[in-house]
């Protein structure tokens, strides 16, 4: 399996401190079966639609229609009252194999409750700090601003689940997080730090083990996913988002945390000074992300974790050149052009990240365009 590492621009440098937006007046739900009338109290962490909670208290204020990734959704929109009235006391949950389980039942994460379901021990288990993407550097700062927490979450999971072998796992250019490791991991001796060169696609299980050489079941987890299963465990405030927001049409590129349900627009008026007019905005990604087509009704929910704010390319055609980069550079010996091998397709963008003549390959390979 090829692995490279991927080009940047070096003028997109992300600061090292994270700001904050907790405080929006509006926030959006998604859902049609609301739970609440107009004009209604609602109360943080209250279940307010089918499957959502609200992330505030504040006042029931109506129904808006907005953008939840791709598709448009009828949303209740809850007035912040700004004082995070909570009904439920806190309780703490031991970390053992039932409350995991229990937990990420109760807060409907059945992703993560897959990755936990029918093992009762692991052979290895790998925390990693790694984004793939150009541009996105969430699980680094989730590791740096919670790794007190996380390394003695990651010690209590290696214990109740017997694992033989324990690597938290970061990439050997991100040293300020190293140096926060080494300042923090020699209480737990048991966790090796395990630096690996900055190449595209590790961050994907099947490379990263292939690149350690790891066998055996192996429980896989990103610092964000960890982060998120310590704060369903101790019931910590599990209504904010981390959001790294960066480009070339940015005057800073930043990190900063946002209660869920925000609308993006609010959030770029208020933190960030666009300096090209001609812009695109894309989700969670150059490699594999997705363009907003409405930027005033965005709104930031769980599936969000970066937001690339890229100057528009030259106005021009794409044109396939025939110069092969796309085949070269392919982990799996598929060729974009001719979707030979497609059933290995990784659907990882690399063919299009490297394409000079800007053709959309990884939508011909989705079979939404053509070359």
């Amino acid at each position: 399996m090829k692995l490279i590492s991927l080009e940047k621009d070096p003028n997109i440098q992300i600061n090292k401190e994270i700001e904050y937006f907790l405080n929006p007046d509006f926030l959006y739900i998604p859902g049609s079966n609301i739970k609440v009338t107009q004009n209604e109290v609602v109360y943080k962490d209250m279940l307010v639609t089918k499957n959502y909670t609200s992330p505030v208290s504040g006042i029931a204020y109506g129904t808006k229609k907005c953008l939840f990734g791709d598709g448009w959704q009828k949303a209740l929109v809850i007035e912040n009252d700004f004082r995070e009235l909570k009904k439920q006391n806190k309780r703490d949950h031991k970390t053992t194999i039932k409350n995991i389980l229990d937990c990420l039942e109760e807060n409907h994460d059945y992703e993560l409750l897959e990755k936990f379901r029918s093992q009762n021990k692991f052979t290895n288990i790998i925390i990693t700090a790694i984004n793939d993407d150009v541009y996105i550097y969430n699980n680094i700062f989730i590791l740096k601003e919670n790794i007190a927490e996380l390394l003695e979450l990651f010690d209590e999971l290696s214990l109740i689940y017997k694992s033989d072998f324990n690597y938290l796992v970061v990439k050997n250019v991100d040293t300020m997080l190293i140096n926060e490791c080494l300042n923090t991991i020699g209480t737990y001796p048991n966790i090796a730090l395990t630096l690996v060169n900055d190449e595209y696609l590790l961050g994907r299980l099947e490379f990263l083990a292939s690149k350690l050489q790891i066998k055996g079941n192996t429980l896989y987890l990103t610092t964000t996913e960890l982060l998120k299963l310590y704060n369903y465990l101790h019931e910590r405030d599990n209504t904010t988002l981390l959001l790294t927001v960066a480009g070339n049409a940015l005057a800073k590129s930043k990190m900063i945390r946002v209660k869920k349900y925000t609308l993006l627009k609010d959030i770029l008026d208020k933190y960030f000074s666009v300096i090209n007019n001609d812009y695109q905005v894309i989700i969670n990604g150059l490699m594999q992300g997705y363009l907003v087509t409405d930027l005033n009704n965005f709104v930031v929910d769980d599936n969000v974790f970066a937001v690339n704010i890229m100057s528009d390319l030259p106005d021009q055609e794409p044109k396939c050149i025939n110069c092969g980069k796309c085949i070269r550079i392919c982990p799996r010996n598929v060729n974009p052009l001719t979707k030979k091998n497609i059933a290995n397709c990784l659907h990882c963008g690399l063919c299009s990240y490297v394409c000079p003549g800007f053709v959309n390959l990884r939508a011909h390979l989705r079979g939404e365009d053509d070359v």
